[in-house]
């Protein structure tokens, strides 16, 4: 369930005590698992969002490269160069920090076709109680278009793929040179159409935020946005803090807002798209990423690990707000004995049984489908497993409780759902709350359901009479 501060070889192969998901990196999560993960800041408020890994095995051998691997004093900036660009040409423009900070061409090539894959999602069937829940998340206005906003572009490693793969890409870079290193690697590409911003990311998507349109004419690129006002997907490669970031040679938690100000750019961001795709270390704080993710209103991260021999390189975090999107989802149901364990499987990391987990502050859920002989969930969007996790959260085990959750989910968005399920917790972290007749605490699943009908009196009618 939780990570402690142990060796890499400790954290792969023993089931840690439970402490929580401050401490908890990345690269410690099972691959194929949706969790739930909820923890709490200073403060004691809540933040919560669904998380799954998908590990991602590649390929850095460039297709078109038959060298020799170089050997000397520029060995490896000639492996980076391969590295970045696997189009071979001697146009193609580099700068010294490229060869720390620019994006391989394998990752970037991946992230591109996973974010096609995402937008490519296909809707539930009409009159599914999937189709219901995707309609109570809100209507999404469909562009014929696909354009996606690259921040700190840099060279372009990232930005050529995606003009390869949608219609329209816009990158923002602050440094003079490399904007027009990046010009100039998009004409190596024959990528025409893009536009390459050389300013302020900040302002740009604060500006783009109070008014898509007015930033799109100001740019002259508003005929790609006169169906919808959003980019179809952001992504971000934002600084680390250089080579020596906390955990790339240690066991210790990588947390990127000291470094770079992604509490801002989710909050802008947020404003005018549907997916927001991070490149982050392997380190990366599992509880930063949760709180990124309800503070822009994406209820489900999906994290992409890449692999090589022994460990992650690094990882691509994508922000999702559809639900529909729970459908790209392969979930696997890893299984923990209760008796106690000293080895077990390599992907089994992170788990601890349910009847062991905390009731804290912070809690990482390990979601299993709910089943039940008197109420089963047929969903292709893992809805079973999304409602049985929000009643380990809320410490409910009862098929009527189920029942009243997927109800509820068909009446209201999940980030609304998640919203309430943290202030009951906050309010039972702070004390609990009293029954209106007795002096007797309600559990957070009662709390939860009080605050559900004194909120929303409406919808909570809608839900006791559907079930």
């Amino acid at each position: 369930m939780t990570e402690g501060s142990a060796s890499p070889k400790e954290r792969h192969d023993q089931v840690p005590p439970p402490r929580g998901i401050f401490s908890i990196r990345a690269d410690s999560l099972t691959p194929g698992v949706l969790y739930l993960a909820s923890g709490a800041d200073e403060e004691g408020r809540v933040s919560s969002a669904f998380l799954h890994v998908i590990e991602k095995h590649l390929s850095y051998v460039n297709p078109a490269s038959k060298e020799v691997t170089p050997e000397g004093d520029d060995a490896w900036e000639d492996i980076c160069r391969n590295a970045i660009f696997w189009r071979q040409s001697d146009d193609l423009q580099y700068d010294e920090d490229a060869y720390m900070d620019a994006s391989w061409a394998a990752e970037a090539f991946e992230v591109s076709r996973e974010i096609k894959a995402l937008l490519n999602t296909e809707k539930p069937a009409e009159g599914t109680s999937d189709a219901n829940i995707v309609k109570a998340n809100g209507d999404h206005v469909e562009s014929s278009r696909v354009r996606i906003l690259d921040l700190a572009v840099g060279i372009g490693g990232n930005i050529v793929h995606f003009g390869q793969d949608c219609d329209f890409v816009v990158g923002v870079e602050m440094n003079p040179q490399r904007v027009e290193i990046c010009r100039n690697n998009l004409r190596v590409y024959g990528i025409s159409n893009s536009y390459v911003v050389e300013g302020d990311l900040f302002d740009f998507i604060e500006q783009f935020a109070e008014d898509p349109l007015k930033k799109a004419h100001e740019l002259g690129m508003q005929d790609y946005f006169t169906e919808s006002q959003q980019f179809d997907c952001v992504h971000a490669s934002p600084p680390w803090g250089g080579k020596n970031y906390a955990g790339s040679t240690n066991d210790k938690v990588y947390t990127l807002q000291p470094n770079f100000d992604i509490e801002r750019v989710m909050t802008s961001v947020a404003k005018f798209t549907d997916i927001v795709s991070i490149y982050l270390p392997r380190s990366q704080c599992v509880y930063e990423l949760v709180k990124l993710a309800e503070m822009g209103g994406f209820p489900l991260v999906i994290i992409s690990a890449y692999q090589v021999p022994k460990k992650t390189r690094c990882i691509h975090a994508h922000f999702v707000k559809r639900v529909e999107y729970f459908k790209y989802l392969k979930v696997v149901n890893v299984e923990v004995s209760e008796a106690p364990i000293r080895r077990v499987h390599p992907l089994q990391r992170t788990h601890v049984p349910y009847k062991k987990a905390p009731h804290g502050l912070n809690l990482l859920v390990h979601s299993t489908p709910y089943v039940s002989s008197k109420f089963n969930i047929k969903s292709d969007l893992h809805m079973s497993h999304v409602v049985h996790a929000i009643m380990k959260m809320l410490d409910e085990k009862t098929s009527i409780v189920a029942a009243k959750l997927h109800n509820l989910l068909r009446l209201l968005p999940l980030t609304d759902v998640l919203a309430i399920a943290n202030q009951a917790r906050e309010i039972q972290n702070d004390g609990g709350m009293s029954k209106t007749d007795s002096d007797e605490k309600r559990t957070t699943g009662g709390i939860f359901f009080h605050l559900l009908k004194t909120q929303d009196r409406e919808v909570y009618k809608q839900m006791e009479k559907l079930v």
